[in-house]
């Protein structure tokens, strides 16, 4: 599936050249803003973003951006966990401030989801900033359940939030 259309002319596409830029920039900006994240996240999410594109598996990987109108609002990506071949790791989920509210992310949530299922994954896990309120209510409204609590994250001095780890189990998700 490289592109989807939903109501509300928002369009769901695969990444191409230029876009990891983007979501590397998104990421910066975005999270400094809103929750005072620093530059050791972003080298984090570039870290990310370079293994992704090194070692991208198209069969059982995928990258997606959502835009309305040529205007980027959103993004996430499904891997493979390195850990668990049965697994597969959504990674950077991004909605735009101004596209929250639309359904990009949980539309984003469920493209992860249906890809893992299709591509033959047993279960799907996320790590994630207790600070993200808001794509906590995404993971928890597609089914994914609280599996662990880590540490302080560390990357503000001002925002005080732990990892947590979600999983949702697909033989058990809703069809």
């Amino acid at each position: 599936m490289t592109q989807k259309t939903t109501p509300g002319a928002v369009t769901y596409r695969t990444h191409r050249p230029g876009d990891v830029g983007w979501i590397l920039q998104r990421h910066g900006v975005v999270y400094a803003e809103e929750y005072d994240l620093n530059e050791h996240f972003e080298a984090l999410i570039a870290r990310i973003l370079a293994d992704f594109l090194d070692n991208y598996d198209a069969a059982r990987e995928r990258c997606w951006i959502a835009e309305r109108e040529g205007d980027k609002l959103g993004t996430i990506s499904i891997v493979k966990d390195s850990k668990d071949t049965d697994a597969a790791r959504i990674r950077l989920l991004l909605v735009e401030p101004a596209a929250r509210g639309l359904g990009v992310g949980s539309t984003l949530v469920r493209m992860c989801v249906d890809f893992a299922r299709e591509a033959g994954y047993k279960r799907v896990v996320l790590l994630t900033q207790s600070v993200l309120t808001g794509a906590i209510r995404l993971y928890q409204a597609a089914g994914f359940r609280l599996i662990e609590e880590g540490g302080p994250v560390g990357f503000s001095q001002r925002s005080q939030g732990r990892w947590l780890t979600w999983q949702l189990d697909l033989d058990r998700a809703e069809l």
